[in-house]
């Protein structure tokens, strides 16, 4: 029993051994309580714990110190090699500013077809939604009455002409009065104006298409008593559509008649279409400081339709740029930064940056194309830091 207390105080005195604590004052902690439970623990095996612990004390070092600390300073690394980076080069692009806004389609020419004069509706030729030339009849009117007019008018007319032929012969030999034949051709003019009038009433009981153009939904049909002014039907001219929208007043400057705009509508995806500036109010509107600007696209195909939303886009000038990738920018307080590569090191450039688009941006200041960026690995590193190149990781 005594042999194997002594056995399980050596197991027990090997562990404290291997969890470290061979520091001055931990071995006589653990040996007196071994030696406190463990009866028979003694002799040479006693003395070791003091002469370790006086071997440690002689040298000026705490036991296992010398591990520590060779493990520290394999942690600290002492020199620390280069940075692996990735980089490419400072591209040159063609760019082109826009100014994207949100706007509308509206048809060339629009207008609400109605009658002339009051009556009632007798024929109707307007088929909906069909498309129309100018001057094809719509609708026809009841002209009874002013045919009866007319009829009237022709006969005085005729009247009138053979009064004033009949004049003319007397007056060549003298037999009628000067006066009488004056008076003759007067009444003859005005037969001839009631007849005229008459004519025109006629011709407006029907109701003309005033422009090629595209009907929409008729609002009267057969037997519908009409008055003049009436709405019976709308007629669009949507072969031009105009494109009206509202930009910023501090794009003042930079719009002009003739400018071209990039038009798209998610009613048709894919597409774009291209439509240029006509008109610009001259007045800006004070409620919401935006100015007013009309465009003209040409929609012979018939691809859009007005009162569509459409994203408008209007095109600058093009202009030759510098670009980066967006992951080479590296921002630092106020400032946009990049890393070029020069000679193993990294060099710490501020840019200045306008246009982002695609996973790109534009560097107005700061570096030259064909500069070597790091375009990964840029934002743990310092000015002057050496660098290591590495092959651009793929996708497998």
């Amino acid at each position: 029993m005594a042999k194997r207390r002594v056995f399980l105080g050596l197991i027990a005195l090997a562990a404290v051994a291997g969890l470290g604590l061979q520091v001055t004052g931990t071995w006589p902690v653990a040996y007196g309580w071994l030696q406190s439970h463990v009866p028979g623990l003694g002799g040479s095996g006693a003395k070791a714990p003091a002469d370790q612990a006086s071997a440690a004390g002689s040298t000026g070092k705490k036991p296992g110190a010398q591990q520590a600390g060779g493990g520290a300073g394999a942690g600290a690394g002492g020199n620390r090699g280069p940075a692996p980076v990735e980089v490419a080069e400072a591209q040159k692009q063609t760019l082109q500013d826009s100014i994207s806004v949100i706007g509308s389609l509206a048809a060339q020419e629009s207008v609400t077809v109605a009658a002339d004069t009051s009556g009632r509706i007798v024929a109707v030729s307007a088929k909906d939604g069909a498309a129309v030339k100018a001057g094809d009849p719509l609708f026809q009117l009841d002209g009874a009455l002013l045919e009866a007019e007319m009829k009237d008018a022709d006969a005085r007319l005729r009247l009138a002409q053979v009064t004033y032929d009949r004049n003319r012969t007397l007056a060549k030999n003298n037999t009628v009065a000067q006066s009488n034949l004056d008076q003759s051709k007067a009444e003859l003019d005005q037969a001839q104006s009631a007849k005229d009038l008459a004519q025109e009433k006629v011709n407006r009981l029907t109701v003309r298409a005033p422009f090629d153009g595209y009907l929409g939904f008729r609002q009267v049909s057969v037997g519908a008593y009409v008055t003049a002014g009436m709405p019976l039907v709308t007629l669009d001219q949507i072969t031009t559509l105009k494109v009206s929208f509202s930009v910023p007043e501090r794009y003042f400057t930079a719009l002009s008649v003739g400018q071209s705009v990039d038009v798209t509508s998610d009613a048709v995806p894919g597409k774009s279409f291209t439509a240029e500036i006509t008109a610009i109010n001259p007045a800006i509107d004070v409620n919401g400081r935006a100015l007013q600007v009309q465009a003209t696209l040409d929609n012979t195909a018939l691809a859009l339709r007005p009162g569509m939303l459409v994203r408008a886009a209007v095109l600058g000038a093009k202009r030759d740029a510098v670009t980066v990738s967006e992951a080479a920018i590296v921002p630092q307080g106020s400032n946009s930064v990049i890393f070029a590569v020069k000679d193993g090191k990294a060099v710490r450039q501020v840019v200045t940056t306008g246009q982002r688009r695609d996973g790109w941006v534009e560097i107005t200041s700061g570096v030259d194309a064909g500069t070597e960026v790091v375009s990964a690995g840029a934002t743990r590193l310092a000015d002057g830091a050496p660098v290591k190149v590495a092959a651009p990781s793929t996708a497998e």
